[in-house]
């Protein structure tokens, strides 16, 4: 993808009206982010949704993906790398789009379905220079170590490292985890975080710590 891809962004309002949006990062006509994303320096955004409070760091690539909220994606990561075709006789690109090439349109005949989307949820960390393969979906709350690549689904709250990428813990026991995916703190208004912001800066926080803030609901017959 040239720089023609990224035009819009180019000379983008946004980089005067988002705080943390980098003069030096470009995007596509389809990525949306919002006021309080961040984008740094040299980030290339294709077809990318990047959720409330999330950003992407210097040098950092995504393409076809959506990311929610809460998520950093740290220095010189790639999110999304693209694909070819497999079961054809060749793997090349001349065959089934103009761009790049455009030598020979006779020779091409699109593929359908080639565009594999990549889901990162919310409150996901990505290490530097890991690299999430297209079509991968990454539960919310997960982590990934730096140096990763991650080819298959990771569990919400899990810890995975290395090439491939496999599962070293889960960040907290698994009552812990039904609570945080039962409450979606990630999805509250601002005024409710402020409310409740003791229990962010709670170490190894417990469920009696999350029902203090958050009651369960009583269960009606």
């Amino acid at each position: 993808m040239g720089i023609g891809t990224y035009t819009e962004s180019l000379f983008s309002i946004k980089k005067c009206t988002c705080k943390y949006i980098s003069w030096f990062s470009y995007w596509d006509s389809r990525t949306k982010f919002s006021k309080t994303s961040a984008l740094g320096k040299r980030v290339r955004c294709y077809n990318v949704f990047l959720g409330n409070y999330s950003s992407i760091r210097d040098y950092g690539k995504a393409m076809n993906a959506t990311i929610g909220n809460y998520t950093v994606i740290a220095k010189e990561c790639e999110i999304g790398l693209g694909v070819h075709p497999t079961n054809y006789m060749t793997c090349h690109s001349i065959f089934y789009k103009n761009s790049p090439w455009g030598f020979h349109p006779e020779w091409v005949k699109p593929v359908k379905d080639i565009v594999r989307i990549t889901h990162i949820g919310n409150d996901v960390w990505i290490g530097a220079k890991s690299i999430v393969m297209d079509g991968v979906t990454i539960g919310d709350g997960a982590i990934v170590a730096a140096g990763s690549v991650v080819t298959k689904d990771v569990p919400p709250f899990a810890v995975v490292g290395g090439a491939p990428a496999k599962l070293i813990k889960f960040r907290f026991p698994q009552e812990v985890i039904d609570r945080l995916e039962e409450i979606k703190w990630w999805n509250l208004p601002d005024e409710k975080i402020t409310e409740v912001v003791e229990l962010f800066h709670t170490i190894n926080p417990t469920v009696d710590d999350i029902n203090r803030f958050f009651p369960p609901q009583k269960q009606t017959l």
